[in-house]
């Protein structure tokens, strides 16, 4: 049919822009493309992470949300995940956070039989964080590959890793 490569861009509904912008530009460390008016006290920005023209929206939301039940709130998004290009940038994400005294919700783990995580998992070392409006934020890298046509886990150490 067709190939999919990554997520293209995810939209986040966001209940403060001012305070989600900060979060994401200074935080995260996304550039702001650019800020729209969507009628009546709404509003839309796109934001990336390099030259793309954008790799997140945000939309203003005028519902608050409940801490206690973030996931299943307004926003109905999990967590977005932000691949880095190795370990050497997720070390420096990870202490990037750490500085800012961004709290660190959950990691740094490994997903998969040696971090003692998911044992199926995808291997990939991974730490996460809330916005402002308690979306969860996966920052991740070292994802296994998997070829067309194989299984997973492969064959040759399924039988070895199921505990």
């Amino acid at each position: 049919m067709f190939t999919m490569k990554r997520v293209g861009h995810v939209g986040i509904h966001v209940t403060d822009m001012d305070k989600s912008l900060k979060f994401y530009s200074e935080v995260v460390g996304c550039t702001v493309t650019g800020r729209w008016p969507r009628g009546e006290d709404l509003e839309l920005t796109f934001l990336r992470f390099g030259e793309m023209h954008h790799d997140m929206v945000l939309f203003t939301h005028p519902t608050q949300v409940d801490p206690n039940s973030s996931e299943k709130g307004f926003n109905g998004l999990n967590h977005l995940a932000i691949e880095l290009e190795d370990r050497d940038e997720w070390l420096k994400a990870l202490s990037h956070m750490r500085s800012l005294g961004v709290e660190i919700i959950q990691g740094p783990i490994i997903h998969g039989i040696e971090g003692d995580q998911n044992v199926f998992g995808s291997g990939s070392r991974s730490f996460y964080i809330l916005d402002p409006d308690g979306t969860r934020l996966e920052f991740y890298t070292d994802m296994m590959r998997v070829p067309n046509g194989e299984p997973f886990p492969r064959a040759d150490y399924a039988d070895h890793i199921k505990s």
